[in-house]
């Protein structure tokens, strides 16, 4: 049973708007596209997605990561996704919201675990990671990051791989798509 209908997804979009436009504008990644991703990922949460992110949150089983927050980031994703911006100076860790002395290291639990808890407990975190990664998927995927730059099929495989390592479009990509467009109207 899924957890957030569609109306309600275009409830919280709305309600978030305002942040999302800062995002957009922050970051040049289109507000259309990140309301597509949150949208997509938003009504895909079901029952078993609370269960599973409190099994990580209190740490009592090996499972360390999940998807979490309204764009369905696992930690690991988003730490990457911090490091890129960090990295180009698009941000630092204090702006994103986080504490550390050093470089963040997917491969150490404690930085996984600590972006995880940002984007779990933080809304505007998590969107704003969100349009971090899908900056670093379009880097992957194209090359660039200039989204208005980027063909149709482009953008799809940018979409495509917000969700999953394949370098092909897949269904999610083509929905996310439609409902790119669908935003692109508002």
């Amino acid at each position: 049973m899924l957890l957030i209908s569609e109306r309600k997804a275009y409830r919280i979009l709305d309600d978030l708007d305002g942040w999302i436009d800062t995002v957009a504008q922050r970051y040049g990644v289109p507000s259309a596209v990140i309301k597509a991703i949150l949208f997509q990922e938003m009504t895909s949460i079901d029952h078993l997605d609370p269960l599973v992110d409190l099994v990580v949150l209190t740490g009592l089983t090996r499972k360390k990561d999940s998807s979490t927050g309204y764009a369905q980031i696992f930690g690991y994703v988003g730490l990457n996704a911090i490091n890129y911006a960090v990295d180009r100076g698009l941000a630092t860790y204090e702006s994103l919201g986080i504490r550390t002395d050093h470089r963040l290291d997917p491969e150490n639990r404690r930085d996984v675990k600590q972006v995880w808890l940002l984007l779990h407990r933080n809304r505007k975190a998590n969107i704003e990671i969100a349009a971090l990664n899908l900056l670093c998927a379009a880097e992957e995927m194209t090359g660039r990051t200039d989204f208005e730059s980027l063909s149709e099929d482009e953008l799809k495989l940018v979409l495509t791989r917000y969700n999953a390592n394949v370098t092909h479009v897949t269904s999610y990509g083509e929905r996310a798509y439609a409902r790119y467009l669908e935003f692109c109207k508002d």
